[in-house]
């Protein structure tokens, strides 16, 4: 079996104590199982270097919910690739249903941000979904082929030369924090179309991963994970319980 991804995105929430604290029951949990997954954990941004200064576990990577679009400059508040990559981050989440509905961050943006990742080499997971809205009027597959192929489209780096660089998430919006998933078979369709799309953008010569991510729990890991070309988990308010993130972790 390839090597899953269990991703847990702590969004704004913990304090300095607690994210600490469950960064440190996460690496503690990681050095009694002998887990074969990527393991990552991506905490507020804040609190990232007193996390790195606390966890020692090195099967336990680190990765920002966010980026800037530019290079270092006079751009108040932000956070760049570059200052990333110094503080040895191995990841960052990009286009979170979050950041594009309620931050109203579009496909331009999200695209130069993943340029300044990978001008960088810090690996990228890339967020992908349809509203409650558009999931109803049967537009799934319409909204992702568009996601999808913006993303190629107008990056300025070649995705295809570092394939590894790239993962892909699906998050359906409507399944965000609701106790919602996807039907088994529209998961298996999701999951062969995004698949399909990719491979038909790169030639079939693609190895990017394809992570699920939406109401994700010990209960329905297993099951999830049975999805054909499902390659991980992007896991929200599970993963801000150490218990339940290991959990999920121990199921796969």
């Amino acid at each position: 079996m390839s090597k899953k991804i269990i991703a847990g995105n702590w969004k704004q929430n913990g304090s300095l104590k607690t994210s600490v604290k469950l960064s440190k029951d996460i690496s503690y949990a990681l050095k009694k199982n002998n887990f074969k997954h990527e393991i990552i954990i991506f905490p507020p941004t804040l609190y990232l270097y007193p996390i790195i200064t606390n966890q020692k576990h090195e099967k336990l990577k680190l990765g920002s919910q966010n980026v800037s679009s530019f290079n270092n400059g006079a751009y108040t508040g932000e956070i760049s690739a570059s200052m990333l990559k110094d503080l040895k981050m191995n990841y960052c989440l990009v286009g979170h249903s979050e950041r594009r509905h309620i931050l109203n961050e579009e496909d331009a943006v999200l695209s130069d941000k993943v340029s300044r990742l990978y001008e960088n080499n810090l690996k990228v997971i890339y967020c992908i979904g349809e509203t409650l809205e558009q999931y109803k009027n049967k537009e799934t597959k319409t909204i992702l082929k568009n996601q999808i192929r913006a993303l190629f489209k107008k990056n300025k780096l070649n995705i295809v030369s570092k394939p590894r660089n790239l993962i892909l998430a699906y998050e359906p919006v409507w399944a965000i924090g609701t106790g919602l998933i996807p039907t088994d078979k529209e998961l298996t369709n999701t999951f062969n179309f995004i698949y399909k799309t990719i491979n038909s953008l790169t030639n079939n010569k693609s190895s990017l991963k394809i992570l699920y991510g939406g109401s994700v729990t010990p209960d329905n890991a297993f099951m999830l994970m049975k999805t054909k070309h499902m390659d991980g988990l992007l896991i929200g308010g599970a993963s801000l319980n150490a218990k339940k993130f290991i959990d999920i972790c121990s199921t796969i």
